[in-house]
C-alpha cells in the first residue's frame, strides 16, 4: 500500500518543507509515502477560476484510475480523529494500491476533482491557508495511523 499526498504549491516555505519531511518520515515507517508537489500557475487573483481549472487538470493528471482519492475540502464531511482513523482503515482495506490525499492550491479546485474523489473530507470548519491544510492533512493521517496501530501519539479523554 502506498500513501500519496498531492499538494499544489508550498515548496519554498521553509517551515512547511521541514514539517512535510518530518511527517513523511513518520508515515514511511508504516506505509510507502510520497509527496507530489504541483507547481501552481502564476495568475492574478482576478483569474482565480482559470487558476482553479488549470490546477484541477494538473491534479487529475497525477491520479491513476485505480487510486482511492481523498480530497480535503472545507465543504467535505467532518470527522473526529477517531472517525478518520476508522475511515482510513476502511480505505486501506479497499485493495487499492494507492490512497491519494489531495490539497488544492490557494484558490482550491473545481467540481471535476470532487466528482473524481472517493471521499471529500473537511480538515476544519475554518477555511485554511493551503500550506496549513497540507500540514494538517499530513498530521491527521499520521494520527489516524497511530490510532489504528495503538501507537503512543493520540491522547483521548
Amino acid at each position: 500500500m502506498k500513501l500519496e499526498f498531492v499538494f499544489v504549491g508550498g515548496d519554498k516555505t521553509p517551515w512547511l518543507e521541514s514539517f512535510v519531511a518530518e511527517y513523511v518520515t513518520k508515515l514511511s515507517r508504516h506505509y510507502t509515502t510520497q509527496v507530489t508537489r504541483l507547481k501552481p500557475k502564476s495568475l492574478s487573483r482576478d483569474q482565480a477560476e482559470s487558476k482553479r481549472r488549470i490546477e484541477t487538470e494538473q491534479i487529475l493528471a497525477a491520479l491513476k484510475s485505480g487510486d482511492w482519492v481523498v480530497v480535503f475540502d472545507e465543504r467535505g464531511k467532518a470527522f473526529s480523529s477517531l472517525q478518520l482513523a476508522s475511515r482510513l482503515e476502511n480505505w486501506l482495506n479497499k485493495g487499492r494500491s494507492r490512497i491519494v490525499f489531495v490539497v488544492g492550491g490557494a484558490f482550491g479546485f473545481d467540481e471535476r476533482l470532487r466528482a473524481r474523489a472517493d471521499e471529500v473530507v473537511s480538515l476544519s470548519h475554518f477555511v485554511l491557508n493551503h500550506h496549513v491544510a497540507e500540514a494538517v492533512a499530513l498530521e491527521q493521517v499520521y494520527r489516524a495511523i497511530s490510532i489504528n496501530k495503538n501507537l503512543p501519539y493520540h491522547n483521548e479523554d
